[in-house]
């Protein structure tokens, strides 16, 4: 079985697939490695394509670490994998994680591209394009009441009206009845970290080629958060995916692996 030991003791689970320059992919809250099928299967004919479960997720195992510590972890598993330099895709809480990668080995990213991902959840006095830490702790709070159906009436809600009268949402759901349910304990921890992590001076000290793609009806990256990422970050490429919510590499994957395509194929080095 593909796990890999983890110095926090972590068994992380992963798909590896292709040859050719690296790229990993990290989910977010609530799902697992194959929410990217479509992104591996396609980059996986030219690339060398890493998956991973997050702790608590699909088929990893899980103990309650800090943040920094899942970055030490994954930066074993890319060590044992031979991954000196891999470009990373990561969504929505996976963002953070890749941030927090990046602040310890940033020789090993070799491209950052972020999807419906910011660097700072929560909202705060000088953060006003976060989410209210009472919707967090209410969510979190649901986990005890609702576990597990909540976590499926969270993902439904990451998309929009449009997105969910698609068959392709349709297929999504019906696909998800067979997923792995998370963790309810890992969950509740990475709410958490969403709310207390702030990872605002990492992502201004990215100095590599960075991408940002967010569905412009996303409700957690609202459009005040896009527009104030593309004024600080003016040298990073941004792609918008009109009527799309949090999730628009699952409702137009064809047209969110061109845009990734295109990004590496132009900062190539």
């Amino acid at each position: 079985m593909p796990h890999i030991k983890g110095l926090s003791d972590i068994e992380w689970y992963y798909d590896c697939e292709g040859e050719g320059e690296d790229i990993l992919f990290i989910h977010g809250w609530g799902i697992d490695r194959r929410i990217w099928r479509q992104q591996t299967k396609f980059f996986s004919q030219n690339f060398r394509v890493l998956a991973i479960d997050l702790p608590g997720h699909g088929q990893s195992s899980w103990k309650k670490v800090s943040l920094e510590v899942m970055a030490h972890d994954l930066n074993h598993l890319l060590s044992t994998l031979k991954m000196d330099q891999t470009n990373v895709v990561a969504s929505s809480f996976g963002g953070m994680l890749a941030l927090k990668l990046y602040a310890i080995v940033p020789q090993k990213i070799k491209r950052l591209i972020l999807v419906g991902s910011m660097p700072k959840f929560a909202k705060s006095d000088d953060y006003p394009y976060g989410l209210d830490v009472a919707l967090i702790r209410k969510l979190n709070s649901q986990l005890d009441t609702a576990y597990p159906s909540i976590v499926n009436v969270f993902f439904r809600s990451l998309f929009t009206k449009e997105e969910r009268s698609t068959r392709r949402f349709k297929w999504l759901q019906k696909f998800r009845k067979f997923d792995t349910v998370p963790i309810k304990q890992a969950l509740s921890e990475y709410l958490d970290v969403l709310e207390k992590e702030d990872l605002r001076d990492v992502l201004k000290g990215v100095s590599l080629p960075l991408q940002f793609i967010y569905g412009t009806g996303d409700y957690i990256c609202l459009p005040s958060l896009q527009t104030s990422l593309k004024e600080q970050f003016s040298k990073a490429r941004f792609d918008f995916f009109p009527k799309c919510g949090h999730f628009p590499f699952l409702s137009k994957p064809h047209e969110f692996n061109a845009v990734v395509e295109e990004f590496l194929r132009d900062n190539a080095p």
